[in-house]
């Protein structure tokens, strides 16, 4: 982990950053505890995320969840279990528009980083830090407490994300940023209403009325806001 402290009359400032689950994890905490305290706390971030990713990384065939998409018989951990049913949860709540089973073993890449900030923001509120900021590749971000999430093709010819409806890549440039009181839900909403037909959003936000749809050109207010 790297980290620039800046030292202050009031609360000082320490931005870390660390590479996670194939992105980049930046963290700012202002507080007025010295130095050591906030690296201690930066590091126990590092630490959780860094168990969430070696837990549920379909990419590494040592993790439970590699373990249990080659076996169903291999018996999962409790957190993994949890995040599972979470997954299938959010799977019919949104119709299968969200779905981490299409097309293969199961792949949790499109909900850990909401699953990891919201793990993050339980860590802080415990450590009373007074204000803080984390963001997992720019696309999932919690401030104070609040989370923004967003997904899309952020160029005319990226195409990353399927409709598990239809079987087919969403093209063209745009994006879906959402605000949401969880990191969970952000990423499950994002991506599901960046796949949705106007009658599939209408109904996931009837379902999920806490949510709002953030504009592309609103993104920074809504940070500024915070």
């Amino acid at each position: 982990m790297q980290y620039i402290f800046s030292p202050a009359t009031g609360p000082s400032g320490l931005y870390a950053w660390f590479p996670a689950m194939h992105t980049r994890v930046d963290l700012l905490l202002a507080d007025r505890r010295p130095k050591e305290k906030l690296l201690a706390i930066a590091g126990e971030v590092e630490t959780l995320v860094g168990h969430i990713e070696k837990l549920a990384n379909r990419f590494d065939p040592t993790s439970p969840l590699s373990r249990h998409n080659a076996d169903e018989r291999y018996p999962v951990p409790d957190e993994l279990q949890e995040i599972l049913d979470s997954c299938r949860h959010y799977k019919e709540l949104t119709g299968g528009l969200f779905d981490p089973w299409y097309g293969g073993p199961c792949d949790l890449s499109g909900f850990l980083k909401g699953y990891a900030l919201d793990r993050i923001r339980r860590l802080l509120e415990h450590h009373q830090v007074e204000q803080t900021v984390v963001s997992m590749g720019n696309s999932s971000i919690m401030k104070h407490g609040a989370f923004l999430t967003t997904s899309g093709n952020d160029s005319p010819t990226r195409r990353h994300i399927v409709s598990p409806l239809t079987g087919e890549y969403v093209t063209g440039q745009r994006t879906v940023s959402v605000a949401t009181s969880s990191g969970a839900v952000g990423e499950v909403l994002s991506t599901a209403l960046f796949i949705a037909d106007d009658e599939q959003r209408r109904l996931l936000l009837s379902r999920f009325p806490e949510a709002q749809i953030i504009a592309e050109a609103d993104r920074d207010e809504w940070l500024a806001r915070r």
